[in-house]
């Protein structure tokens, strides 16, 4: 479709432009990529040492290089060419992809593991999770970290006082994440709440900006235009500072460890 296509230019656009940037702000994809890449590990009684691990999503690379310390032979897939160029320049991975998650460019069981951290949550997660199982081997593993229902309600909390509807992605339940894998033999969830904070809204929205998710507030921002609208949307977050008077914005991070084929 094409408004599918366009949304997902603009994506690419904008965690491209974040490439430079990406490493020094993304506190909440590493710590997820670490506890993710641990996760990964335990699935396979030799370590990663001889294993092809497919990094959707990959990022500037960071994750993946942690991967390659681990001993795993990375192959870095993205939809955003800007963030595979920093990571051929940082020789942070093997190989580089430009690719979808939705439709991965890879022959049928070519690796041993999909990795994906915090990236298909802009996708059709059905979608993404067939592919993995197709390009996994029979006993391979897809591990994926995603942001569930409930992250970023801070913002939408804020955004109905502006009054219109926040532009906050739908994020997806746990049971819908689930139901997403459940083609594979077996499905492991583990759910955490992590949590950011900021001493002003305008270093909060920032930090997203910094991440290339700037564009999950794209319709939100021309609403901000006015004076009077940015005046109540801060005077809505202002009451939720946390007891040392920082401004909290949660991540609902659920990881999901898929194994084997039904």
């Amino acid at each position: 479709m094409p408004s599918e296509t366009l949304h997902k230019q603009h994506i690419a656009r904008a965690f491209s432009q974040a490439a430079a940037s990406y490493d020094n702000a993304a506190v909440l994809q590493q710590h997820s990529g670490l506890r993710l890449l641990r996760l990964l590990e335990q699935q396979f009684s030799d370590g990663l040492d001889n294993r092809t691990i497919l990094d959707i999503g990959a990022g500037s690379g960071w994750t993946s290089q942690q991967i390659r310390r681990s001993g795993g032979t990375v192959w870095a897939l993205d939809l955003a060419e800007g963030m595979l160029r920093h990571i051929a320049q940082h020789q942070r991975a093997d190989a580089c992809i430009l690719a979808d998650a939705e439709n991965l460019p890879l022959a049928d069981h070519s690796v041993d593991a999909c990795f994906s951290n915090l990236a298909v949550q802009w996708c059709d997660l059905d979608q993404a999770a067939a592919e993995m199982q197709r390009v996994i081997r029979k006993n391979g593993t897809a591990a994926v970290a995603t942001l569930g229902h409930g992250s970023l309600h801070q913002l939408k909390t804020a955004w109905q006082s502006v009054g219109q509807p926040a532009p906050v992605n739908p994020f997806l339940t746990e049971s819908e994440i689930q139901t997403a894998f459940q083609a594979f033999a077996d499905v492991q969830i583990h759910t955490e709440t992590y949590t950011q904070t900021f001493p002003t809204l305008e270093s909060l929205l920032r930090s997203l900006k910094n991440i290339g998710a700037n564009h999950v507030l794209q319709r939100g921002n021309k609403g901000l235009t006015g004076k009077q609208s940015w005046q109540r949307f801060q005077t809505a977050y202002e009451p939720m500072r946390d007891p040392n008077g920082m401004l909290p914005l949660d991540y609902k991070i659920v990881y999901i460890v898929a194994t084997g084929h039904r």
